[in-house]
Protein backbone atom coordinates (compact mmCIF):
# COMPACT_ATOMS: atom_id res chain seq x y z
CA UNK A 1 0.00 0.00 0.00
CA UNK A 2 0.71 3.84 -0.04
CA UNK A 3 1.27 6.36 2.67
CA UNK A 4 -1.72 8.78 3.02
CA UNK A 5 -1.28 11.94 1.43
CA UNK A 6 1.65 14.23 3.60
CA UNK A 7 3.22 17.77 3.29
CA UNK A 8 7.01 16.60 3.87
CA UNK A 9 8.69 18.97 5.85
CA UNK A 10 13.24 18.95 5.64
CA UNK A 11 13.82 21.46 8.14
CA UNK A 12 17.94 22.47 8.20
CA UNK A 13 18.35 23.93 12.01
CA UNK A 14 16.55 22.34 15.07
CA UNK A 15 15.24 25.67 15.41
CA UNK A 16 13.47 25.72 12.42
CA UNK A 17 12.56 22.08 13.77
CA UNK A 18 10.82 23.48 16.89
CA UNK A 19 8.80 25.85 15.21
CA UNK A 20 7.48 23.41 12.78
CA UNK A 21 6.52 21.22 15.79
CA UNK A 22 5.83 24.17 17.65
CA UNK A 23 3.03 24.96 14.99
CA UNK A 24 1.46 21.41 13.76
CA UNK A 25 1.45 19.49 17.21
CA UNK A 26 -0.18 16.56 17.13
CA UNK A 27 -0.72 16.70 12.75
CA UNK A 28 3.04 15.86 12.91
CA UNK A 29 5.69 12.98 13.28
CA UNK A 30 9.55 13.15 13.18
CA UNK A 31 11.47 10.91 10.49
CA UNK A 32 14.60 10.05 11.38
CA UNK A 33 15.92 6.33 10.02
CA UNK A 34 12.40 5.83 9.15
CA UNK A 35 12.88 1.96 9.99
CA UNK A 36 9.56 1.86 12.11
CA UNK A 37 7.41 5.14 10.55
CA UNK A 38 7.76 4.32 6.82
CA UNK A 39 5.89 0.71 7.21
CA UNK A 40 3.61 2.13 9.44
CA UNK A 41 2.77 4.83 6.95
CA UNK A 42 2.42 2.44 4.04
CA UNK A 43 0.45 -0.11 5.66
CA UNK A 44 -2.04 3.46 6.90
CA UNK A 45 -1.74 2.43 10.78
CA UNK A 46 -0.11 6.06 10.63
CA UNK A 47 -1.82 8.56 8.51
CA UNK A 48 -0.04 11.88 9.69
CA UNK A 49 -0.66 15.25 8.16
CA UNK A 50 3.20 16.33 8.53
CA UNK A 51 6.17 14.34 8.29
CA UNK A 52 9.24 16.34 9.94
CA UNK A 53 12.63 15.09 8.68
CA UNK A 54 15.97 15.56 11.08
CA UNK A 55 18.17 13.92 8.68
CA UNK A 56 19.58 17.54 6.81
CA UNK A 57 19.69 19.40 10.68
CA UNK A 58 23.15 18.38 11.29
CA UNK A 59 25.09 18.82 14.58
CA UNK A 60 24.21 18.14 17.28
CA UNK A 61 21.49 16.17 16.50
CA UNK A 62 24.17 13.52 14.14
CA UNK A 63 26.74 13.34 16.89
CA UNK A 64 27.99 10.86 19.54
CA UNK A 65 29.34 13.52 22.71
CA UNK A 66 31.30 12.03 25.55
CA UNK A 67 31.46 13.27 28.95
CA UNK A 68 33.81 13.05 32.15
CA UNK A 69 30.69 10.64 33.27
CA UNK A 70 27.99 9.68 30.27
CA UNK A 71 28.01 9.59 26.44
CA UNK A 72 25.02 11.46 24.67
CA UNK A 73 23.87 9.96 21.63
CA UNK A 74 21.88 12.01 19.08
CA UNK A 75 18.76 11.93 17.59
CA UNK A 76 19.91 10.95 14.27
CA UNK A 77 22.57 8.69 15.12
CA UNK A 78 22.19 5.33 13.66
CA UNK A 79 22.74 1.58 15.29
CA UNK A 80 25.89 1.37 13.31
CA UNK A 81 27.29 4.16 13.95
CA UNK A 82 26.98 3.39 17.82
CA UNK A 83 28.09 -0.08 17.10
CA UNK A 84 31.40 1.61 15.33
CA UNK A 85 31.55 4.43 18.40
CA UNK A 86 34.85 4.10 20.33
CA UNK A 87 33.38 6.55 22.94
CA UNK A 88 29.97 4.56 23.12
CA UNK A 89 31.78 0.90 23.52
CA UNK A 90 34.14 2.37 26.25
CA UNK A 91 31.30 4.15 28.30
CA UNK A 92 28.43 2.02 27.91
CA UNK A 93 29.98 -1.64 26.12
CA UNK A 94 26.89 -3.76 26.68
CA UNK A 95 24.58 -1.55 24.87
CA UNK A 96 26.32 -2.66 21.24
CA UNK A 97 25.46 -6.53 22.72
CA UNK A 98 21.55 -5.49 22.64
CA UNK A 99 21.91 -3.32 19.20
CA UNK A 100 23.42 -6.59 17.53
CA UNK A 101 20.03 -8.55 18.23
CA UNK A 102 18.17 -5.47 16.29
CA UNK A 103 16.77 -6.64 12.74
CA UNK A 104 19.08 -7.10 10.13
CA UNK A 105 22.83 -5.07 9.21
CA UNK A 106 20.65 -3.52 6.51
CA UNK A 107 17.70 -1.47 8.95
CA UNK A 108 20.82 -1.14 11.47
CA UNK A 109 22.61 1.15 9.00
CA UNK A 110 19.97 3.53 8.75
CA UNK A 111 17.43 3.02 11.86
CA UNK A 112 18.67 5.02 15.05
CA UNK A 113 18.22 4.64 18.32
CA UNK A 114 16.39 7.34 19.55
CA UNK A 115 13.98 6.90 16.99
CA UNK A 116 13.60 3.19 18.79
CA UNK A 117 13.55 4.43 21.67
CA UNK A 118 10.67 6.42 20.75
CA UNK A 119 8.59 4.15 19.31
CA UNK A 120 8.70 2.67 22.54
CA UNK A 121 7.83 -1.18 21.25
CA UNK A 122 7.99 -3.69 23.91
CA UNK A 123 9.53 -6.24 22.04
CA UNK A 124 12.28 -4.13 21.93
CA UNK A 125 15.43 -4.57 22.99
CA UNK A 126 16.30 -0.94 23.39
CA UNK A 127 14.18 0.80 25.92
CA UNK A 128 15.02 -2.42 28.40
CA UNK A 129 18.33 -1.43 28.07
CA UNK A 130 17.69 2.07 28.77
CA UNK A 131 16.09 0.92 31.82
CA UNK A 132 18.63 -1.30 32.89
CA UNK A 133 21.20 1.37 32.61
CA UNK A 134 19.57 4.12 33.64
CA UNK A 135 19.74 6.40 30.86
CA UNK A 136 18.32 9.84 30.67
CA UNK A 137 16.20 11.28 27.84
CA UNK A 138 17.35 14.80 26.58
CA UNK A 139 13.60 16.63 25.06
CA UNK A 140 13.68 20.14 23.50
CA UNK A 141 10.77 22.09 22.60
CA UNK A 142 10.48 25.62 21.60
CA UNK A 143 9.60 26.88 25.19
CA UNK A 144 12.63 24.68 26.71
CA UNK A 145 14.43 21.59 27.07
CA UNK A 146 13.87 19.05 30.01
CA UNK A 147 15.31 15.70 30.79
CA UNK A 148 13.28 12.60 31.69
CA UNK A 149 14.57 9.46 33.41
CA UNK A 150 13.98 6.49 31.56
CA UNK A 151 11.68 5.09 34.84
CA UNK A 152 9.24 7.66 33.44
CA UNK A 153 10.04 8.07 29.77
CA UNK A 154 8.20 4.73 28.59
CA UNK A 155 4.33 5.14 29.64
CA UNK A 156 2.67 2.06 27.47
CA UNK A 157 2.77 0.30 24.40
CA UNK A 158 4.23 2.87 22.03
CA UNK A 159 4.05 5.93 24.19
CA UNK A 160 6.43 7.55 25.75
CA UNK A 161 6.84 11.48 27.92
CA UNK A 162 7.64 12.84 24.71
CA UNK A 163 4.85 16.12 24.29
CA UNK A 164 3.79 16.47 20.39
CA UNK A 165 6.03 19.56 20.59
CA UNK A 166 8.83 17.94 21.32
CA UNK A 167 12.19 16.42 19.98
CA UNK A 168 14.14 13.77 21.73
CA UNK A 169 17.82 15.97 20.69
CA UNK A 170 19.57 12.84 22.40
CA UNK A 171 19.96 10.03 24.74
CA UNK A 172 22.54 9.89 27.50
CA UNK A 173 23.78 6.73 29.07
CA UNK A 174 26.18 6.68 32.14
CA UNK A 175 29.61 5.04 31.81
CA UNK A 176 29.35 2.12 33.26
CA UNK A 177 31.83 0.04 35.77
CA UNK A 178 34.48 -1.58 33.62
CA UNK A 179 33.55 -4.82 35.75
CA UNK A 180 30.28 -4.90 35.24
CA UNK A 181 28.84 -7.97 32.90
CA UNK A 182 26.19 -7.54 30.34
CA UNK A 183 24.28 -10.42 28.66
CA UNK A 184 20.95 -10.03 26.44
CA UNK A 185 18.80 -13.43 25.64
CA UNK A 186 16.19 -13.57 23.50
CA UNK A 187 13.80 -15.80 21.61
CA UNK A 188 12.18 -15.22 18.40
CA UNK A 189 10.90 -16.79 15.20
CA UNK A 190 13.22 -15.28 12.87
CA UNK A 191 16.64 -13.97 12.84
CA UNK A 192 16.39 -10.27 13.93
CA UNK A 193 12.65 -10.59 13.98
CA UNK A 194 11.04 -9.08 16.99
CA UNK A 195 11.39 -11.18 20.45
CA UNK A 196 8.78 -13.68 21.73
CA UNK A 197 10.54 -13.07 24.86
CA UNK A 198 13.62 -11.45 26.20
CA UNK A 199 15.77 -10.55 29.46
CA UNK A 200 18.83 -8.07 30.08
CA UNK A 201 21.22 -8.66 32.85
CA UNK A 202 23.74 -5.93 33.73
CA UNK A 203 25.84 -7.19 37.03
CA UNK A 204 28.81 -6.76 38.69
CA UNK A 205 30.40 -9.53 40.91
CA UNK A 206 31.53 -8.87 44.59
CA UNK A 207 33.40 -11.22 47.00
CA UNK A 208 32.67 -14.48 47.13
CA UNK A 209 28.74 -15.62 45.78
CA UNK A 210 27.75 -11.82 46.15
CA UNK A 211 26.53 -9.53 43.51
CA UNK A 212 27.70 -5.89 44.10
CA UNK A 213 25.02 -4.76 41.23
CA UNK A 214 22.62 -6.03 39.22
CA UNK A 215 20.04 -4.79 37.07
CA UNK A 216 17.65 -6.82 35.12
CA UNK A 217 15.38 -5.94 31.91
CA UNK A 218 12.38 -8.04 30.26
CA UNK A 219 11.02 -6.98 26.67
CA UNK A 220 8.43 -8.64 24.80
CA UNK A 221 6.73 -10.12 27.58
CA UNK A 222 4.82 -7.04 29.13
CA UNK A 223 2.92 -3.94 27.83
CA UNK A 224 6.03 -2.00 28.02
CA UNK A 225 9.82 -2.77 28.30
CA UNK A 226 9.85 -3.65 32.39
CA UNK A 227 12.66 -3.23 34.83
CA UNK A 228 12.35 -6.60 37.27
CA UNK A 229 13.51 -4.30 40.65
CA UNK A 230 12.33 -6.91 43.10
CA UNK A 231 14.40 -9.78 41.39
CA UNK A 232 17.57 -7.41 41.21
CA UNK A 233 17.09 -7.28 45.03
CA UNK A 234 16.41 -10.57 45.73
CA UNK A 235 19.76 -11.19 44.11
CA UNK A 236 21.44 -8.73 45.80
CA UNK A 237 20.59 -9.94 49.27
CA UNK A 238 21.22 -13.46 48.90
CA UNK A 239 24.09 -13.65 45.71
CA UNK A 240 24.85 -16.16 43.01
CA UNK A 241 23.18 -19.08 44.80
CA UNK A 242 20.84 -21.29 43.87
CA UNK A 243 18.40 -20.41 46.40
CA UNK A 244 18.47 -16.75 44.82
CA UNK A 245 18.47 -17.26 41.30
CA UNK A 246 15.36 -19.06 41.94
CA UNK A 247 13.71 -16.62 44.40
CA UNK A 248 14.65 -14.18 41.71
CA UNK A 249 12.96 -15.96 38.93
CA UNK A 250 9.85 -16.02 41.16
CA UNK A 251 10.21 -12.59 41.74
CA UNK A 252 11.02 -11.86 37.87
CA UNK A 253 8.31 -14.16 36.93
CA UNK A 254 5.70 -11.74 39.17
CA UNK A 255 6.80 -8.63 37.30
CA UNK A 256 5.71 -9.76 33.73
CA UNK A 257 2.23 -9.81 32.52
CA UNK A 258 2.40 -11.86 28.72
CA UNK A 259 -0.22 -12.03 26.04
CA UNK A 260 -1.20 -15.06 24.16
CA UNK A 261 -1.10 -14.31 20.48
CA UNK A 262 -0.98 -16.16 16.90
CA UNK A 263 3.07 -17.16 17.73
CA UNK A 264 3.52 -17.84 21.32
CA UNK A 265 0.98 -18.45 24.50
CA UNK A 266 1.19 -16.56 27.34
CA UNK A 267 2.24 -19.55 29.38
CA UNK A 268 5.18 -20.02 26.95
CA UNK A 269 6.23 -16.54 27.19
CA UNK A 270 5.97 -16.54 30.92
CA UNK A 271 7.84 -20.13 31.08
CA UNK A 272 11.13 -18.87 27.95
CA UNK A 273 11.48 -15.75 30.34
CA UNK A 274 12.59 -17.52 33.18
CA UNK A 275 14.51 -19.83 31.11
CA UNK A 276 16.37 -17.06 29.56
CA UNK A 277 16.83 -14.74 33.04
CA UNK A 278 18.81 -18.01 34.53
CA UNK A 279 21.04 -18.60 31.38
CA UNK A 280 21.81 -14.68 31.10
CA UNK A 281 22.59 -14.90 34.66
CA UNK A 282 24.95 -17.98 34.65
CA UNK A 283 26.39 -15.97 31.53
CA UNK A 284 27.14 -13.08 33.16
CA UNK A 285 28.52 -14.49 35.94
CA UNK A 286 30.79 -16.66 34.23
CA UNK A 287 32.23 -13.79 32.30
CA UNK A 288 33.85 -12.70 35.15
CA UNK A 289 36.77 -15.16 35.05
Amino acid sequence: MKPARFFYHAPTTLDECLHLLAKYGDEAVLLAGGQSLIPLMRFRLAQPANVISIRSIGVPLSSIQSAEDHVLIGASVTYNTVQRSAEAISACPGLSKAIELVATPAVRSRGTVCGNLCQADPASELPAMALIMEARFHLRAITGERVVEANDFFIGPYTTARRSDEILTGVEFRNRSTAERVVVKEVARLRGGFPLSGVAVALTPGEGTNLRSVSIGCFGVHPTAVRAREAEAVLEAHGYTADGIAAAADALDRAIEPHSDPFASAAYRRAVTRTLFKRAIDEAWRQQV
